[in-house]
């Protein structure tokens, strides 16, 4: 008898993305529909559109997202364990880029548990469910960045301040603050030791003057990192991202 191929559970429920990226001057209209009953009251849809009607388009970038270690991690243990956890925020960074060069973007390894330089994290605006037939198994989350929301302070060049990195955050359900949370803009500031060591985790929550830093239940699921896109107020930027994530 032939051995059996060494593939654990996680590997087969390998679970797959893209991130959509589009850049708009003013911030365009998301068109949510056919809203799905949840006992959380998420805003959980099964149909959307993302409307550029008066916010003209200026550019899209269309990748594939890396799903970190802990995110694959997070779902086996969600469903072995009985953890009330959701894909739920999104957040965006400043250093995903080479410096010498921000048209290219670094190689971020499914190791990591942040993002390069986080500035701001808010919920998804809409979450997109479209499940129930044989050969669609998906999810998509979008929420719209606008330049204006973030302040200056979060970016680490703030003469030029650019976004280049993406991340999907998981929460846990059972952990406050309950949804909807509010935004969070970095640069986050942890108290000391840090980085913690693991006797003494998660951090008081919430933090008190002068930390600042999210929920500790708050997960990074997946990473992108894309060519630096110029996000100032003075030109009217939004961001627009719409992250799927997949299973075939």
């Amino acid at each position: 008898m032939g051995r059996a191929p060494n593939h654990t559970f996680k590997d087969k429920l390998e679970p797959k993305g893209q991130l959509e990226l589009f850049v708009t001057r003013g911030r365009p209209n998301l068109l949510l529909h056919n809203h799905v009953s949840n006992p959380h009251n998420l805003p959980i849809y099964r149909d959307h559109r993302i409307d550029f009607t008066d916010s003209p388009l200026i550019s899209k970038q269309v990748m594939k997202n890396i799903i970190v270690n802990q995110g694959k991690d997070k779902v086996i243990e969600s469903l072995t364990t009985g953890f009330i956890l959701t894909l739920a925020r999104i957040s965006v960074g400043d250093r995903g880029a080479i410096p010498s060069d921000p048209t290219i973007p670094k190689t971020p390894l499914p190791t990591m548990s942040a993002l390069y330089n986080e500035v701001y994290r808010a919920d998804a605006e809409g979450i997109i469910l479209n499940v129930g037939t044989p050969t669609v198994h998906e999810v998509k989350l979008v929420r719209i960045f606008s330049a204006a929301e973030v302040a200056i302070t979060a970016f680490s060049n703030q003469a030029k301040p650019v976004l280049n990195e993406v991340g999907l955050i998981m929460v846990d359900l059972a952990q406050p603050p309950p949804l909807p949370r509010p935004p969070i803009t970095g640069p986050y500031f942890y108290p000391p030791p840090n980085p913690v060591p693991p006797n003494l985790y998660p951090y008081p929550w919430p933090p008190v003057s002068p930390y600042n830093y999210p929920p500790p239940d708050e997960t990074l699921f997946a990473i992108r990192t894309h060519k630096s896109v110029p996000f100032e107020v003075a030109y009217d930027i939004a961001v627009t991202i719409r992250y799927t994530i997949f299973i075939e």
